[in-house]
């Protein structure tokens, strides 16, 4: 075992100064801690004093912190699967001029609000506890035990000083509770209410359905849709209700649920298409006879039209002409209503030279089962989705139609004798081409000239203004007014109550990480201040007195003395918690002592840990000194030097030490005689 003397720490360290030799400057005083009766054996041993953050109500605090971060989580799931939380529509509290952007944020920080206060407030306890831990180990410096005040001191200043004293669970105490200053601002952030567009099952009311009108051959419905597409076309009018490009559908009324409400009506459709294509070739003028030109113009397919006027009406004309049902596939006594048409212009040229085109349209109906997207606001239709083709029976596609559309703009022996509806069917086959003729001319970008120059110089103008006619007048035809209810979907900007991701992903990180580094931190703690036990409220002034009155050591200092003062005077004492009162009790340390001390107190720790000696400190002996086989008495009349006495320190190695003993300061007259019963009492566990 000569191997273990060389060690270090096990070195003799210095013989301890004699009173004798204790210079006039040297701090100099008595304490009688032996006196204090042990508790549990001669007094009653009061619980020790834990408040909340020391017990388990703190992970109590930790989990509830966890779980309001799961709850952030699943109410943001929530929100953004059922696009928010529904609100009432209008503000309740609008009489209290409370704007509901307030509400949206006080409520969620006044609901965070205890969480930052629980942590910042265990935290504080943490601190506070902080030099009794540092006691709890023994030979503690005044500077880190005594005067360590981490609860008044700048926050940035203790951060400093216990990243430097590596004191990392109060470190990460702290840094938690400056983590919970986030929760409020994220909170106030967390929900906001946002107009969102939801879509509801609902029935609406259909007004009309597919059939021929009652009074077809009164033309009424022709000349109206005639009006409407020479209007649009001059004054840049958009689709009626229930009409987009070359869709109609069948009317519907449906409650309008708020600003940009549409709905999906499931309803029937009518696509009409013009199917307009320009001659093979520019058409023909036949001038011969002055007073009655013709104009000739044939598909690539052979369909083919003629048509004669008189050009001394007019140097500018327009019309419309039936074709050759032969030429174009037809029988010769196909009805001239349902042909294809032929839209014809005429005017003089640049050199005042007879210059025609034209443009024949085969137009086509077809039938479907659709959905109609509506705007409620005005019942325009925006878009329309085939879903099958209509196939009930009706007297469109049956009898006496046959499937045969109504070109809408010749109606052959229609009007009869009847000479006002004659007078219509005149005016509905001029209003179509003379539109088509005058948007031509009034076009800004292109002139009248150029319109007759291009082969297609018409067409593009024929089919957007014969198509919006072809549908118009299928709506006022082709549907009958009815009664019915029909399936639809609204969709209406609601207000909705909704969870910000991003706020609400950092929120519910926010909680998880402060509720697990919380418990650890707390864990941690638990284990670090089991050698501390406190009985009272260690912030009172009675509590500091009734844990230091018997050490002695505070008849060196004086009410007056400042900071420094008080340093100086403790310098050369090391502090340390007695393990059988509980008293903070101190020592002497020369510069000569440093590693003696040091050495017994890492012994005392492997002890400890080992389960060995309980170390014990009598009277005003080092700390960690054992005093098994002493009488360590005293009297008033001042202190006797005691023999070396041996320590084990875990390694089976003897160890001597011989106890430092300082007078006090003051003179023997003042010195207090210690209670017979106590001391008696202190002799008899001693020897026991």
């Amino acid at each position: 075992m000569s191997w273990m003397k060389s060690l270090p720490f096990l070195k003799p360290r210095p013989k301890p100064i004699p009173l004798s030799q204790v210079p006039s400057s040297s701090t100099r005083y008595r304490d009688d801690v032996h006196l204090i009766p042990t508790p549990g054996l001669e007094a009653r041993r009061p619980d020790q004093y834990n408040t909340w953050p020391l017990t388990w109500k703190v992970y109590g605090l930790a989990g509830i912190t966890i779980l309001t971060g799961i709850a952030v989580e699943i109410a943001l799931a929530l929100s953004n699967k059922s696009q928010g939380f529904a609100v009432p529509d209008r503000n309740i509290f609008a009489p209290l001029h409370l704007k509901v952007s307030f509400l949206t944020s006080f409520f969620p920080v006044m609901f965070i609000l205890p969480l930052p206060i629980f942590w910042h407030t265990a935290d504080y306890v943490l601190r506070w506890y902080q030099p009794y831990v540092v006691l709890s180990q023994g030979n503690a410096r005044a500077e880190e035990s005594l005067m360590m005040d981490y609860v008044l001191s700048s926050l940035v200043g203790t951060l400093v000083r216990v990243t430097r004293r590596r004191q990392w669970i109060i470190y990460w105490s702290i840094m938690t509770a400056l983590a919970t200053n986030l929760f409020q601002p994220l909170a106030g952030a967390l929900l906001t209410i946002k107009s969102v567009p939801i879509t509801e099952p609902a029935i609406v009311k259909g007004t009309t359905t597919l059939g021929l009108i009652p009074d077809l051959n009164s033309l009424n419905a022709f000349l109206a849709a005639a009006g409407f597409t020479e209007a649009a076309a001059f004054q840049g009018l958009p689709d009626p209700p229930f009409i987009n490009g070359g869709w109609a559908t069948g009317a519907s009324q449906a409650d309008d649920s708020g600003d940009q409400s549409t709905a999906s009506v499931d309803t029937i459709g009518l696509r009409t298409t013009s199917n307009c294509a320009s001659p093979q070739s520019a058409p023909t003028i036949d001038s011969t006879n002055p007073t009655n030109f013709t104009i000739s113009a044939s598909l690539s397919d052979g369909c083919s039209s003629v048509v004669a006027f008189d050009p001394s009406s007019s140097e500018q004309q327009y019309g419309t002409a039936e074709t050759n049902p032969v030429s174009c596939g037809l029988p010769a006594d196909f009805p001239q209503q349902f042909a294809p048409v032929m839209f014809w212009f005429y005017h003089n040229n640049t050199q005042n030279q007879p210059q025609a085109s034209a443009v024949i349209c085969r137009p086509t109906l077809d039938i479907f089962n659709v959905a109609a997207n509506l705007d409620l606001s005005n019942n325009s239709l925006t878009g329309v989705t085939i879903k099958s083709t209509y196939v009930t029976p009706n007297n469109v596609t049956g009898d006496p139609l046959d499937g045969r559309v109504f070109n809408a703009v010749l109606f052959g022996d229609m009007p009869g004798t009847d000479k006002f509806i004659a007078a219509r069917a005149t005016a509905v086959g001029s209003q179509i081409p003379g539109a088509i003729f005058r948007f031509a001319s009034q076009n800004a970008g292109t002139s009248l000239q150029q319109y007759f120059d291009s082969p297609d110089g018409f067409l593009n103008l024929t089919s957007q203004i014969y198509t919006q006619h072809l549908a118009v007048s299928a709506k006022g035809v082709y549907f009958v007014p009815t009664n019915q209810p029909l399936t639809a979907e609204i969709t209406s900007l609601q207000n909705r109550l909704v969870v910000d991701a991003f706020a609400g992903h950092a929120f519910a990180s926010l909680l998880f990480t402060v509720g697990l580094v919380s418990t650890a931190t707390h864990l941690a703690h638990r284990r670090q201040r089991r050698l501390v036990h406190l009985t009272a409220h260690p912030g009172t002034i009675a509590s500091i007195v009734a844990l230091t009155s018997h050490s002695g050591f505070g008849e060196l200092l004086y009410p007056f003395d400042d900071k420094k003062t008080i340093y100086q005077k403790l310098d050369k004492l090391r502090f340390s918690l007695d393990r059988r009162t509980g008293a903070i009790v101190a020592s002497h340390v020369d510069d000569g002592d440093e590693l003696a001390m040091g050495a017994i107190k890492e012994a005392y720790r492997d002890d400890e840990e080992s389960g060995g000696t309980d170390l014990t400190r009598v009277g005003s002996r080092a700390p960690l000194l054992s005093n098994k086989g002493t009488n360590s008495a005293r009297t008033s009349r001042g202190p006797t030097p005691s023999p070396p006495h041996t320590i084990q320190l875990g390694i089976g190695v003897p160890y001597e030490v011989e106890p430092l003993v300082y007078e006090r300061s003051r003179s023997a007259s003042r010195s207090r005689s210690p209670h017979p019963r106590t001391e008696a009492s202190f002799r008899d566990s001693q020897e026991a």
